[in-house]
């Protein structure tokens, strides 16, 4: 659906950043599902704030085709390092896969409960967990990235239960049976994440489509110390828990995830924390990149952001005597020059109503 591109952003104090751009791929830019389901990602992530959540700063059309400037995580990605991982039949260390999990479901918690300032619930369900979108940082961040198939109140493009969205080895049986879903397809797709990074092994997933959705709902769920000793009795209960296929039954939010989650780690390691993650990924980048190096400087998309700056022309911004954080820089989806329609009502806001 997109391609992402690293980018320098360059500010008028001659300071520069560098940021993620998120393009529209050509060929669908033109239709107006997927220029919707775009505008509504750009729309719900920059109301999107913490620390586990990748930033979303702004997004406009630019050329016929539409951009989205967003944060960029300087690491990789889980699936880059699970992918390697696997492939030489390793596991996750047990301490350093919950830590992952906790910030993980931590992001989530955030965007289940989200409300505007006014109180209203925004109904967020991410409905694509899965390694590809969970980012690892240099410096041992757990982000997860986005949003684009996100069910949520604000968006204009309608998604329904018909419309099945996300990684076949990563939905839960709820949605491949068709049956009503809510933010547990979540928590499901969580407990993939997490017994695959305890495992060295995928969960689900088949060469054959119709195989892998066939073991989301019928595949007997091995306990992960059949895989990995080192993983204690307490550690499969919780997977078992967050893996249950009947909702009712499993962990019923993120919010009791990471709860459960940090009993665990008191017990088993409580100094876990981001130089485990900066380690594994370090060492990850340290071993060779399984993902292709980023493409900068390209004609066609500098000659994009060149007109992105162009389009942003005319607004003024107080730059302060400090230097200026990233996020300031954004055009914002609620002024009449963003290529993206603003919410509803969005002209009765104040300036400061997406600021946390």
């Amino acid at each position: 659906m997109a391609e992402v591109w690293k980018a320098r952003a360059i500010l008028e104090t001659g300071e520069s950043y560098f940021v993620a751009v998120k393009r529209v791929l050509p060929r669908l830019a033109k239709q107006d599902l997927y220029r919707s389901m775009f505008e509504d990602e750009a729309r719900l992530g920059r109301l999107l704030r913490h620390p586990n959540v990748v930033r979303v700063y702004d997004a406009r059309e630019v050329g016929g085709t539409f951009l989205m400037v967003m944060e960029l995580v300087d690491g990789t990605s889980l699936k880059s390092l699970l992918d390697r991982a696997h492939e030489r039949g390793a596991c996750m260390p047990v301490a350093a896969a919950l830590h992952v999990m906790r910030q993980l479901a931590s992001g989530l918690d955030y965007a289940h409960c989200a409300a505007d300032r006014r109180g209203n619930h925004l109904g967020i369900v991410h409905r694509d967990v899965s390694p590809h979108n969970v980012l690892l940082s240099r410096n041992g961040a757990v982000k997860l990235a986005d949003f684009g198939l996100a069910n949520a109140k604000v968006h204009q493009t309608m998604r329904t239960d018909e419309l099945v969205g996300g990684k076949l080895g990563y939905l839960a049986p709820e949605t491949v049976l068709q049956q009503p879903t809510d933010h547990r397809v979540d928590v499901f797709a969580a407990g993939i994440v997490m017994w695959e990074m305890l495992a060295g092994r995928r969960l689900f997933h088949d060469e054959v489509d119709a195989v892998t959705v066939r073991n989301v709902v019928r595949k007997k769920i091995e306990p992960v110390s059949t895989y990995n000793s080192s993983v204690t009795g307490e550690v499969d209960a919780l997977v078992a828990r967050v893996l249950e296929r009947n909702p009712n039954k499993r962990i019923p939010s993120a919010r009791a995830l990471v709860e459960e989650v940090d009993a665990v780690l008191e017990k088993l390691d409580p100094r876990v924390g981001a130089r485990d993650v900066s380690l594994l990924v370090g060492l990850h980048l340290a071993g060779g990149r399984a993902d292709p190096a980023p493409r900068t400087g390209l004609e066609s998309l500098s000659s994009e952001l060149d007109a992105f700056v162009a389009a942003a022309g005319g607004i003024e911004y107080d730059m302060g005597a400090q230097p200026l954080d990233p996020s300031q820089f954004a055009i914002g989806l609620d002024r009449a020059e963003s290529g993206v329609r603003p919410m509803p009502n969005d002209e009765e806001e104040p300036d400061d109503w997406y600021d946390p």
